[in-house]
């Protein structure tokens, strides 16, 4: 039995993640303790993991990573996120010896790595970017434009360094940790370029065991209908435009049109729709993939897996981080279609839609990427991977 320590930030498209590789450990007798905020605690205890909480940062953030007072709100908000880990990191390990950190890319995790000196494995919950691929990073040292911290990310980081005794390397790390061992969701054939990648990166493919936990959403009005689903994902603020984009575009659409609206939309800003429209700030996405014919999204990999798991054709809308990588592999092998930013309006939407539905070609893109995710190890090689290296680090 493992003690393990696995830390993340907390966002639906770095927890989710996780969750079947916490479960797959939790179920072979290992003791998980996981560290995250209350949204996720839920669904982390469903599995078999023990939740210690932090406080929630990341959540109510509104952030113009274009700025650099966007980016040093960014990295202050990493910074006192991992200051709050670290505190419950070290009172978890005055009771607990903990045999390995399993860590996302994002965030605090070489830091606890590093404070408990222990072996850390990293999570990887998109594709992986290459080195050269990273020369495009803000925060890297020899940038154009250095980038300068403010006095609050200098203060908190010479506080860490005093209590826990540990620094980032660079600022580029609370963006781009590794680990011993990099397990990566998905298949080397969707990961661009994934032949160049050495074998310490474990192409596991997605996982997508059931979430426990309430919802009144109507499946029942999803049955034997035509579905249309629409999510920007959980993090964009004033979507509400492209909402009402969407009502106009498909207010003659003959089935169901599903609008995951997220919590932060004001819904007094949405324009009435349609009685065949179903707008809710929370849809279970994966009962609701189940029955859609296609998928709007903003190319979250979390979210593009999960259409893909359900054979779902994708209109991909890629708006900043990793989307707009997503979208292009997605176009690369006929499996989405992608709608820039700079041209979705009722037209371009209403093309994409007819254009997947009406061409078997992106089904079969979907199904060909599907395929790779079954025949990619899963979990099962994930485990047998870490439980070697383990064996190699303590003999």
């Amino acid at each position: 039995m493992l003690n393990i320590l696995m830390v993340n930030i907390p966002a639906e498209g770095h927890v989710n993640p996780t969750i079947g590789i916490t479960q797959a450990f939790a179920a072979r007798g290992d003791q998980v303790h996981y560290i995250t905020t209350e949204k996720y605690k839920d669904r982390l205890e469903a599995v078999g993991a023990t939740v210690h909480l932090h406080p929630d940062l990341v959540r109510n953030a509104s952030i113009n990573g274009s700025s650099p007072s966007g980016l040093n709100e960014f990295l202050n908000i990493q910074i006192q996120t991992s200051l709050d880990i670290l505190e419950v990191t070290q009172k978890l390990s005055e009771s607990i010896d903990f045999d390995f950190v399993f860590y996302d890319r994002f965030g605090a995790g070489e830091l606890v790595r590093d404070y408990l000196n222990i072996p850390g494995i990293a999570s990887s919950p998109s594709f992986l970017v290459s080195n050269n691929q990273m020369i495009v990073n803000p925060f890297r040292p020899d940038a154009e434009v250095p980038f300068q911290i403010d006095e609050q990310a200098t203060t908190s980081l010479q506080h860490m360094k005093e209590k826990f005794s540990v620094a980032p390397k660079h600022m580029f790390q609370f963006m781009n940790n590794s680990g011993a061992l990099n397990v990566v969701y998905t298949s080397r054939y969707f990961q661009p370029n994934g032949e160049l990648f050495s074998d310490e990166n474990l192409f596991i493919g997605p996982s997508f065991p059931e979430r426990k936990g309430e919802n009144s959403f109507p499946l029942d009005a999803l049955q034997d209908k035509k579905v249309l689903y629409i999510s920007m994902g959980t993090m964009f603020d004033h979507i509400e435009d492209f909402f009402n984009t969407c009502i106009e575009a498909f207010s003659d659409f003959e089935g169901i049109v599903v609008i995951a609206a997220g919590e932060k939309a004001d819904f007094t800003k949405i324009n009435p729709a349609p009685e065949h429209f179903i707008i809710s700030p929370y849809v279970p996405q994966l009962e609701v993939l189940r029955h859609s014919d296609v998928f709007i999204t903003h190319g979250g990999m979390n979210s593009v897996n999960e259409g893909i798991h359900f054979n779902v054709p994708l209109v991909v809308l890629p708006q900043d981080k990793d989307q707009p990588m997503v979208a292009q592999r997605l176009t690369e092998l006929q499996a989405g279609y992608r709608i820039t930013k700079d041209h979705i309006s009722v037209q371009s939407l209403r093309d994409g839609v007819r254009e997947v539905v009406s061409n078997a070609a992106y089904k079969e893109g979907v199904q060909k990427i599907k395929e790779s995710f079954q025949q990619a190890g899963g979990t099962e090689e994930a485990l047998a991977k870490i439980d070697a290296y383990l064996q190699k680090e303590l003999a």
